[in-house]
């Protein structure tokens, strides 16, 4: 490992470079090692508060940059600049240590939010824990903007490897919330993200558009989450779309804050597993186990997902034009299945199903007394009862449910 002498370098990116995939490059107070892990390509960083002690067990941000396809390699570094005051310097008193991948190469802004791209965060998270003394439990996602878009999208898919999940200014289009059942959500979005005020531009020649990341997004993404139950916080700052704003940052520290008693739950008493997951923009990815559920055989029809409608102007060119920029909720359809499932105690589940046939449930003595029937009920006036049967090689459960839907 390179250890920098200059203390300032070290409260930048501190690197530790993967054995045997590359050499560390440089570029000004910035490291980072290329390729990304899981990929032939791209970079990450790494960067480790002064604050963290090492001889414990510490928890990690996988962090999600955004700037669409601009700079695609260097753009999470750009989030560590001093001179651009992003992340920093709020993330040197951060509580977790960071890995900040680059995203996918794609022909849009929606690098993230790409069927496959949840394989490339599970290698980020692997390669962490190989090089620092990384929590399991306390692995945290995170994002802005386009990255914020992968929050949103990869949060739902991968919802079983998190503590929680930081949303900062993105969107989505199409999606069930529900998937993020058993993982809290921290969802922050500047209410001036489409101000007609040029203070608010970040750089752009005009505000910024209603569908790129408008704060519509954001309330209907609360509004869904607080009607299905997810465990959520709403923090909408008077800030813009950048998280230079001096509003941006204090909720950015408010997430720091709310993460700080946060671990991933895998036994939680509410759970769900939707197929295809995530947020259509412009893929979804088929899932088949999702903490406590695992689905082994469904039929082919459609579930019903939330849709945002976007109204108003698409460009505000004033405070009545960005009160004007609204949204409105609608269904749309999708071939899939969904499990939304609840462990009501006394070794008795509640599993509401649509296009199932067969399912696994996988409990341990922390859900029930596994030596003891359990009884599954659908909701509908049905219900069957299941013995549990061993499980070997998973750290989490020690037996399961092999349930037929009547």
């Amino acid at each position: 490992m390179k250890i920098f002498g200059d203390s300032r370098v070290r409260r930048l990116l501190t690197f530790v470079g993967i054995i045997g995939l590359a050499a560390v490059a440089t570029a000004g107070d910035i490291s980072f090692e290329s390729p990304a892990p899981g990929r032939d390509s791209g970079r990450i960083y790494y960067y480790v508060p002064e604050g963290i002690d090492r001889s414990k067990p510490a928890p990690l941000l996988v962090f999600l940059h955004g700037g669409g396809r601009k700079s695609p390699d260097t753009a999470p570094g750009n989030y560590f600049s001093k001179e651009k005051n992003w992340l920093m310097p709020d993330m040197a008193d951060a509580p977790f240590i960071v890995a900040a991948p680059s995203a996918p190469p794609a022909s849009d802004g929606s690098r993230w939010n790409r069927d496959g791209v949840s394989r490339l965060i599970d290698a980020t998270i692997a390669a962490a824990r190989e090089k620092f003394n990384i929590d399991p439990d306390r692995v945290f996602l995170g994002g802005h903007s386009m990255g914020c878009y992968g929050s949103y999208h990869l949060g739902q898919i991968l919802a079983d490897r998190f503590a929680g999940v930081w949303m900062s200014a993105g969107a989505w289009w199409e999606t069930d919330f529900r998937a993020f059942l058993g993982t809290p959500v921290y969802l922050q979005h500047g209410r001036l993200d489409c101000s007609p005020h040029r203070e608010y531009w970040g750089g752009h020649s005009s505000p910024r558009r209603h569908h790129w990341c408008g704060v519509s997004f954001a309330r209907a993404a609360d509004e869904l989450m607080s009607r299905d139950g997810v465990d959520h916080v709403y923090d909408e700052h008077n800030g813009g779309h950048s998280l230079s704003f001096p509003e941006a940052k204090a909720a950015m520290r408010r997430f720091f804050a709310w993460s700080a008693d946060k671990r991933r739950n895998p036994y939680a008493k509410r759970t769900a597993l939707v197929t295809p997951c995530g947020t259509k923009h412009p893929d979804v990815e088929k899932v088949v186990r999702s903490r406590w559920l695992e689905l082994v055989e469904a039929t082919e029809d459609e579930i019903a997902v939330d849709a945002i409608v976007l109204h108003g102007p698409a460009v505000a060119q004033s405070d009545d034009d960005l009160k004007r920029q609204t949204y409105s909720l609608v269904k749309r359809y999708w071939d899939g299945a969904r499990m939304i499932a609840e462990n009501m105690g006394g070794n008795r589940f509640c599993v509401k199903v649509e296009n199932v046939k067969r399912f696994v449930i996988y409990v341990s003595p922390k859900m029930g007394d596994v030596t003891k029937p359990f009884a599954v009920d659908f909701g509908n006036g049905h219900s069957v009862s299941a013995i549990a049967g061993p499980v070997t090689g998973d750290i989490d459960y020690t037996a399961k449910l092999e349930v037929v839907v009547p």
